[in-house]
């Protein structure tokens, strides 16, 4: 109980704080609010595009809100301006975007756009850990090679200038996989409509048949597979706007366990199943405002995800998930940001197969890293509040527009995190399902190029536990 006063205690200073904050006098009235402003029109006579050698004229120019032959108020254009950079940096196209006007005259205006585009095209080399993260990796299994997965990644964004993307993985070692998948986010004239194709294949050789003791629990057989899946899937999304994007997708799945797998989980799939084939539909809409989609600062966010999986007694699961978030700047350099994200799955009687909630992908508290939570309904809520406290730039020698040199930033942050896992079944040992969840620390986030973004996280539990966690992404 004491913990949960301390933690409790320690939101309310935060809070606290961060109210101080708010309440400071704001700064003056922008001047994309002047009267004057708004009631003064220019036109657009032109906008002059440069830097781009792969990406097509009309995909960066469908993200500049700015069009050649209209009419703008002043404080739209002076707006719109910093809005058209953001749109740009948020395609993943582009390390840099500049966007300015030139050439006023009388009542017209040119834009001009400057794109520092990414290298494209990576064979890159995979060497990866099976499990769910850095930390369980080294302090469970000690950072064993024989749980690595090693191969080639062919990943190709940007293939013909419209965005579209394609990636060929060959995986093997301690799994076999081999996915293959094109995704055309402009497949249209109208740059609005969007196809994907999908395939999966993969085999292994050890498989989570359960959750004790809050940790998932693995069989492993070095000399057969006990479980493979197949996939093929294909998709359509519809763009509107700039931050507003709708996605349907459709697959049919095929996986199977072994007897081994079965025997010490009957219930594993249910119905005394060893093997299930399910076709899934699932519906994703998102509602983007952020500066910066991977790491934000300033704006906020809505991702709506409906899923329904099989249509038999087999398996039959509706799945409703959500996520969302506000950014702000609450003074210069400073941030705080609220994020919640919540899932439920009907009917509430799953097997395990379906009954992954807690600690997997984004549903996570930071702290409970080396734990797993398994449910049908939950949630948790980030609180997060941070400081830029470093920008260099890294000049590397390299004679290219692109990467002479290499900004960084540095953000010190403390957080506090608190979530609920139901589970009408709970098989196992697992002393963490149904009961309020909490987490909190501080740590140093650092964001490059592509999208990196390591994450070094301080945190302790309501278990009493404290320690130092990593956690890594790249954005290719």
């Amino acid at each position: 109980m004491r913990w949960l006063y301390k933690y409790v205690l320690f939101l309310a200073l935060f809070l606290c704080f961060w109210c101080t904050l708010r309440a400071q006098e704001k700064e003056e009235t922008t001047y994309e609010d002047d009267d004057v402003l708004k009631s003064s029109q220019l036109a657009i006579r032109d906008v002059f595009i440069s830097g781009n050698k792969i990406t097509k004229e009309y995909i960066i120019a469908r993200e500049v809100p700015l069009k050649k032959g209209e009419k703008y108020s002043i404080s739209s254009i002076l707006a719109n301006i910093p809005q058209a950079r953001e749109n740009l940096i948020n395609t993943g196209l582009f390390i840099d975007a500049t966007v300015d006007f030139t050439n006023w005259m009388n009542d017209s205006l040119d834009i001009v756009v400057d794109v520092k585009e990414r290298w494209y095209f990576f064979p890159v080399p995979y060497f990866k850990p099976v499990d769910r993260n850095f930390n369980v990796w080294i302090k469970e299994y000690d950072a064993s090679l024989s749980r690595v997965n090693y191969g080639l990644k062919l990943i190709a964004n940007n293939v013909s200038g419209r965005n579209d993307k394609l990636n060929i993985w060959l995986i093997t070692g301690y799994s076999r996989q081999v996915v293959l998948n094109y995704t055309a986010p402009n497949f249209d004239k109208s740059l609005k409509n969007g196809i994907s194709l999908d395939f999966l294949f993969s085999q292994n050789k050890e498989l989570n048949y359960i959750t004790s003791n809050n940790k998932q629990q693995f069989y492993k057989n070095d000399k057969e597979f006990v479980t493979d899946r197949l996939r093929f899937g294909m998709g359509y999304s519809y763009r509107t706007g700039y931050i507003r994007r709708h996605n349907v997708k459709l697959s049919y799945n095929i996986v199977r366990i072994n007897d081994s797998i079965f025997n010490r989980n009957p219930e594993y799939f249910g119905n005394q199943a060893k093997k299930v084939n399910y076709p899934e539909l699932s519906y994703q809409y998102q509602h983007f405002n952020l500066n910066y989609i991977p790491y934000p600062t300033k704006g906020f966010l809505w991702d709506i995800n409906f899923m329904k999986r099989g249509i038999s007694r087999d398996l039959n699961v509706w799945e409703f998930s959500g996520k969302a978030g506000k950014y702000w700047e609450v003074a210069p350099k400073y941030f705080f940001s609220m994020l919640t994200l919540g899932n439920v799955k009907l009917p509430f009687d799953q097997p395990f197969f379906n009954r992954q909630l807690m600690g997997y992908n984004d549903l996570f508290l930071r702290g409970l890293e080396n734990y797993v939570v398994d449910g049908v309904a939950g949630g948790l809520t980030k609180a997060t509040f941070s400081r830029e406290i470093w920008s260099p730039k890294l000049k590397t020698g390299l004679r290219s527009r692109s990467y002479g040199v290499i900004p960084f930033k540095f953000y010190f942050k403390v957080y506090g995190d608190a979530g609920y896992a139901y589970s009408k079944k709970t098989p196992g040992i697992n002393s963490l399902n149904n009961k309020l969840l909490y987490s909190g620390g501080a740590g140093l986030d650092i964001i490059s190029i592509y999208d990196a973004i390591i994450f070094l996280e301080y945190s302790f539990n309501q278990l009493g536990e404290k320690g130092l966690f990593l956690q890594a992404r790249l954005g290719f």
